[in-house]
């Protein structure tokens, strides 16, 4: 979590200008939303997902993107998905927006359903996406799983295909610039400038699978 919070800090300024289709993934996840009043954004980043959202309290691991989000919103809590710091059902709406595939899903998918009361909406890239690159997507099956296994009903669920407006080195800086270039499939090591060319080489269009989905959860 220290390797994440402090690449989204470094990107805090430069995060909005280039996270293009994390911010249509926001605008396609609040078409989901159906019920109103207090609302957690869980791994709220500087508060795509929380745009047009009244009595919003945001929830991130990044100061400096918390900082930014404030400014913005009013609330926000720093915090880890995994261990959100809020008593049960303490939102009548929690939403995620390509976040939670930083974290244990295991944990933080039952702890965003945990403090809600009505309605749990999530966007978030899943296997399929950027498949030269190697990283770890989740399956959405075991997503789906996660979400049945708790005491909600799922009520929408598909997936988007999100193009990266990006190509070459442009694409690597897409990266940088929005906090994400951590890989947890290479534990950190450098990469060298020749794999990365070679990498980018082999990539004509570079897109992100978004599954969507909302849960209501049962009283």
């Amino acid at each position: 979590m220290n390797i994440l919070s402090l690449r989204f800090s470094k990107a805090f300024k430069t995060y909005e200008e280039w996270a293009i289709p994390q911010k249509r993934s926001a605008q396609l996840l609040q078409n989901l939303i159906k019920v109103s009043g207090r609302t957690l954004d869980v791994g709220c980043g500087t508060g795509f997902a929380s745009i047009g959202i009244e009595h919003a309290v945001g929830l991130d691991i990044s100061k400096k993107m918390a900082r930014v989000y404030k400014d913005r919103f009013g609330k926000v809590v720093v915090g880890d998905a995994e261990n959100i710091p809020f008593k049960d059902r303490s939102f009548e709406l929690v939403v995620s927006n390509f976040s939670l595939h930083w974290t244990d899903m295991k944990r933080s998918i039952p702890e965003a359903l945990r403090v809600c009361s009505r309605q749990f909406v999530l966007a978030l890239p899943v296997e399929g996406s950027l498949p030269h690159f190697g990283f770890p997507f989740p399956k959405r099956e075991d997503i789906i799983t996660l979400v049945e296994r708790t005491d909600a009903s799922l009520e929408a669920c598909f997936i988007q295909s999100l193009e990266i407006p990006f190509k070459g080195w442009e694409l690597v800086k897409f990266f940088h610039y929005t906090g994400s270039s951590y890989n947890p499939a290479h534990k950190g090591s450098i990469i060298l400038r020749r794999t990365i060319e070679n990498m980018i080489s082999k990539v004509e269009t570079s897109f992100f699978d978004v599954l969507f989905l909302s849960c209501e959860v049962k009283k």
